[in-house]
């Protein structure tokens, strides 16, 4: 944990309330995300038990399935709500010009975002989206192509969560995280209940701490899910299950019907205090002000929408179970971009961010002393180079060595290179070379030039990111799931022993 990550906790265990950790808020909140908590029944993983979901918080909708018997009509149902608001955002579409790299296209406006209550529900998810994307589709039961549909879409929605800076399915336990520090541990901040009440106490509530310990009551707290409380399965499911599965075998039908009304109520009540939640913590998070590269990153939300689209229209089939080895780096490696992007974007952005990084050496900070405006260099064709140079005076342990290269919070596109470290009574004196973003000898870009004395912090900018090339799936070797090794064929073989 860093530093100023801890400090902060050991605060919030002190005064009995969070602390904020961020002033802005690094996601992008869609003005009606889809709400969605989901049960699961003890046993197969993905099989579900109810969901509750919707866009307005004061008429939710939840769907349950049979204590025994097909889920297929729960599923198909669930499908039908999921895939409406996925359709929902491709009504309106905007035109890209080309660009050097991509032929001119459309865009949707808007791309989903659904919130859930913790990362194990996004587990759920992806466990139900590997079960449904590949169930047959059978043309005498229309739902279940739609439910083949939402296999699809579960998989891409749980992808997209697993790339940070990612807004497409977001676990909201995750969010706050992002954005206030408890006074308890990291995982007693996955259970939604207990960590909004140290973020948003009730009025009455002395503290943060004491919302939190009635937050814990057994009497009272619901887990969000997707399990359940083990109580609760014993002591109010179970009677239920039992009475339905006694009135199906003896083909009581009214029984059976009044058993699933009174499941539905439980469940509802089960439900409604996350639910409920869940739109509290979304205020709290909505009234937080965007950071500037939140819009960036939802427009690649948006195109990444757009692409899986076409891709669904246009070929459809379900990504296999399983990636071979060539796929799987390349999702590794884009998971990487995607960190050191929004990593940078945060540092940029948030002053917290920057704060923590200079207290593990990732960056310094302090007052520039000098400045060399008419610094040149001659380039490799002897032209002269615009290269101007200043100091920095931190306090700030400086581990990095010369040539590392910079980034600075008050210029995003500048560079800067360290040319020379020097330790200079108690504090370290670092003299900065500016390698991109200051323009030219003809056309000097004069306001990348801090005045002296103003405070900057440095961190260590991310290396220009180029996907690196991958060998197809033919071209690798056959122990990471190429072609298999070269041998005489069985025909060729066949052939030979005939001739003997």
């Amino acid at each position: 944990m860093i530093r100023l990550t801890s400090l902060l906790r050991m605060r919030a265990a002190h005064t009995g309330n969070a602390q904020r950790a961020s002033q802005l808020r690094h996601l992008h909140l869609s003005d009606q995300p889809l709400m969605l908590l989901a049960l699961k029944q003890t046993g197969p993983a993905a099989r579900p038990l109810a969901v509750m979901l919707g866009t307005n918080p004061h008429r939710p909708r939840l769907l349950l399935a049979p204590p025994s018997g097909s889920t297929a009509p729960m599923l198909a149902t669930l499908a039908d709500a999921v895939t409406a608001y996925i359709d929902d955002c491709q009504r309106h579409s905007e035109h890209l010009p080309a660009t050097p790299s991509r032929p001119a296209r459309r865009r949707y406006t808007d791309a989903p975002q659904i919130l859930v209550p913790n990362p194990q529900t996004v587990q759920h998810l992806k466990d139900l989206g590997d079960d449904l994307r590949f169930r047959s589709v059978d043309d005498q039961n229309p739902g279940s192509r739609a439910v083949q549909r939402l296999g699809h879409w579960l998989t891409y929605l749980t992808d997209r969560a697993d790339l940070p800076g990612s807004a497409a399915l977001i676990p909201m336990t995750s969010f706050l995280g992002m954005h206030w520090i408890s006074g308890q541990s990291p995982q007693e901040d996955e259970d939604l209940a207990t960590l909004l009440a140290w973020i948003d106490p009730p009025r009455h509530a002395a503290s943060g701490r004491d919302a939190a310990h009635t937050a814990e009551d057994p009497a009272t707290h619901r887990p969000a899910g997707p399990a359940t409380d083990a109580a609760f399965d014993n002591d109010q499911l179970a009677p239920l299950f039992d009475a339905y599965a006694r009135a199906r075998r003896q083909a009581r039908g009214q029984e059976q019907t009044r058993t699933l009304q009174e499941l539905d109520r439980l469940l509802a009540t089960y439900l409604q205090p996350t639910w409920d939640l869940m739109w509290q913590a979304y205020a709290l998070l909505q009234a937080l002000p965007e950071a500037k590269g939140t819009a960036r990153r939802w427009d690649h939300e948006r195109t990444a929408f757009t692409d899986e689209c076409l891709y669904l229209a246009q070929d459809g089939r379900p990504r296999p179970a399983r990636d071979h080895a060539v796929a799987a780096a390349v999702r590794l490696a884009r998971m990487e971009r995607a960190a050191a992007a929004f990593a940078a974007e945060r540092a940029a952005d948030d002053p917290f961010i920057r704060a923590e990084l200079r207290t593990t050496g990732e960056a310094f900070g302090g007052p520039v002393t000098t400045i060399d405006p008419e610094h040149t260099l001659r380039g490799p064709t002897g032209r002269a180079q615009w290269r101007p140079r200043l100091t920095v005076s931190t306090p700030d342990p400086v581990p990095m060595e010369p040539g590392q290269l910079l980034a600075c919070h008050t210029h995003r596109n500048a560079r800067y290179k360290i040319c020379e470290v020097t330790p200079a009574d108690g504090d370290t004196l670092v003299e900065l070379e500016i390698t991109a973003g200051m323009g030219t000898v003809a056309r000097p870009n004069h306001a990348v030039l801090p005045e002296a004395g103003a405070f900057l912090v440095f961190t260590i900018a991310p290396d220009h990111y180029r996907m690196p090339e991958f060998p197809s799936r033919d071209e690798t070797p056959w122990t990471h799931g190429g072609p298999p090794a070269d041998h005489p064929d069985d025909s060729d073989e066949d052939e030979g022993e005939e001739e003997q």
